[in-house]
């Protein structure tokens, strides 16, 4: 029993403690899927220390938070900000829609180890970040420690890109590695896992990676798995083929004995209804021992350029050499044969491509002609009274390359479906953009970058009631902070991480959306910020002051142990 002394002792204790900064009064979500309580929060030295009633406590800082909700910062589990954190380090297109923790490295791309033979090629792959021109690094090692000496506005957690491995030891070869390739390859990831990596990514739709057997990527699994790390994966197939990919997934984390992470595992175009099926498989690989959990966002399209639905063989071909690839004709019959036959399944949006949905692929950049923008690739064809096949072709090269699609490749009910799954954490597969972009008239379409957390709070737990708060909540703090085996983050608790985001539901709107049918303009072109996130706390500073960024470099590198 506690007595009227104890607790009268406890308060003068809290009186004479000094906070750097208390939240008073919010709704308090902890992140573990309970209900929210009215709780103070004292934060000291970047953790946080008490969770309750802080009475007349003094701290150099009080936030008042009453009628709003307090919840742990978001933690992004899939996104490509490898680069854009080194061009943007406030990381603000991040902080302001409440994420603290963005994991790196996915799809297996990473921008280390490069090989100097293939120093070229590697820069090539992350081009949607031209302006990073200081490519000086080569191990993975090297690559962190450049973040973290720079300063960072969040915390980057990073995953050894597969795809990065290969090619860094064998380029673009589309054959099985020697057994002295192997060995190199092995001690790529080994390396990088001793530096801090978390695990190990595949992109199996793209190249390199796509030309890779299970048993390459099993002998590399192994090795992460030896340092306790996981394996995560954008699979093989995310349509027609979705669960055979899935399947080979569980089997890679099984037979190298490491956790497993399906990445955005949605079905796509072409594979749409499968989403329960795959989920069975989730559970059957749960109750025989194997760790999976999945990742997905919630956006239904997609905005690469349109020669990346090509056969993924194109991607290392030079832009002259491209165009006259397709300048041939003979050869542009092959390129339509080789991507309806399908046989090495490209990324999700190349389904509509495979099923000839051409009123589904928007024309979103078109730098030589613009008129073309704005229209579908079906719609231009039968302006031109040609193909779509020929139209879709024919823009490429009027445009060298520069042409940027947009492709509506999902469903919104099937998303609904992923999201309820308890084995699902929410990501929003973008990366941190320079503030220029936001702006500009040739930044790429990425909606997800700017309003995806929000998106989900405001559509599908205040309008649609796909997921209660709390269940959202999990599945973007604790779940993820599980999966990185953080044992400080993702929760509102003392002695842990002041990693902290607060915000007013009834005000929370996503900015960044454009919902379909587009029209053109594009109203309300995504990158808007988002509304109702008033303030974030990264390490117990201040990012976001009463909904302003601050430009605070409060994040760390955090390195697996």
């Amino acid at each position: 029993m506690v007595s009227v002394n104890d607790v009268k002792g406890t308060a003068g204790v809290l009186h004479e403690m000094a906070f750097d900064v208390v939240i008073r009064g919010g709704r308090v979500l902890d992140g573990t899927g309970s209900p929210w309580r009215i709780a103070d929060i004292g934060i000291r030295r970047g953790k946080i220390v008490r969770v309750g009633p802080l009475g007349r406590a003094k701290c150099d800082r009080t936030i008042d938070t009453s009628g709003t909700y307090v919840a742990p910062g978001f933690i992004d589990i899939h996104t490509h900000s490898d680069i854009g954190i080194l061009v943007e380090p406030t990381a603000e297109c991040a902080v302001r829609q409440g994420v603290t923790t963005q994991v790196i490295g996915n799809c297996g791309d990473s921008p280390a180890p490069i090989s100097e033979r293939y120093r070229e090629l590697a820069v090539r792959r992350f081009e949607y970040y031209a302006q990073a021109k200081d490519w000086n690094w080569s191990t993975y090692g090297e690559y962190l420690e450049l973040i973290a000496t720079r300063g960072i506005g969040i915390n980057i957690a990073g995953l050894v890109g597969h795809g990065s491995v290969r090619l860094a030891t064998m380029g673009f070869e589309e054959r099985p590695p020697t057994a002295e390739e192997t060995r190199t390859m092995r001690n790529h990831v080994d390396e990088a896992m001793r530096a801090g990596a978390f695990g190990m990514s595949t992109g199996l739709v793209y190249p390199p990676g796509c030309f890779a057997a299970m048993e390459e990527i099993v002998a590399l699994a192994k090795v992460v798995a030896r340092h306790r790390g996981f394996y995560a994966s954008h699979i093989r197939g995310e349509r027609e083929t979705i669960v055979d990919a899935v399947r080979e997934c569980i089997e890679i984390g099984e037979q190298a004995g490491c956790p497993v992470q399906i990445s955005h595992n949605n079905p796509k175009y072409g594979g749409i209804g499968k989403a329960k099926e795959i989920q069975a498989l989730w559970e059957a690989a749960r109750a025989r021992g194997v760790e999976v959990l999945a990742d997905n966002d919630v956006h239904t399209d997609f905005g690469p350029p349109l020669s990346h639905a090509l056969p993924q063989w194109t991607q290392k071909l030079s832009t002259e050499e491209l165009l006259g690839v397709l300048r041939d004709h003979t050869k542009r019959d092959a390129l339509r044969a080789e991507i309806q036959e399908d046989k090495r399944p490209g990324a999700g949006y190349v389904g509509l491509l495979v099923h000839e949905k051409f009123d589904r692929i928007w024309l979103l950049r078109c730098p030589e002609d613009s008129s073309k923008e704005g229209k579908t690739i079906a719609g231009l064809a039968k302006q031109r009274g040609v193909d779509p096949w020929t139209a879709y072709f024919d823009t490429i090269v009027e445009e060298r390359d520069r042409a940027v699609g947009l492709f509506d490749y999902m469903d919104p009910e099937e998303i609904k479906s992923t999201l309820r799954h308890p084995l699902v954490m929410i990501c929003s597969d973008g990366w941190v953009a320079p503030t220029e972009e936001r702006t500009s008239p040739t930044a790429p379409y990425q909606p997800c970058t700017y309003g995806e957390f929000p998106g989900v709070i405001e559509r599908f737990v205040v309008n649609e009631n796909v997921l209660r708060l709390e269940e959202a909540i999990h599945k973007m703090t604790a779940l993820p902070a599980s999966r990185l085996g953080l044992v400080d983050r993702g929760l509102v608790r003392p002695g842990f991480r002041a990693d902290l985001v607060v915000f007013d539901l009834p005000r929370v709107r996503d900015r960044a959306t454009n919902r379909w049918p587009h029209t053109y303009p594009f109203e309300n072109y995504p990158h808007g910020y988002p509304e109702g996130i008033d303030w974030v706390l990264v390490n117990g500073a201040i990012a976001v002051e009463d909904g302003r960024p601050t430009g605070a470099l409060a994040g760390q590198v955090l390195r697996h142990r």
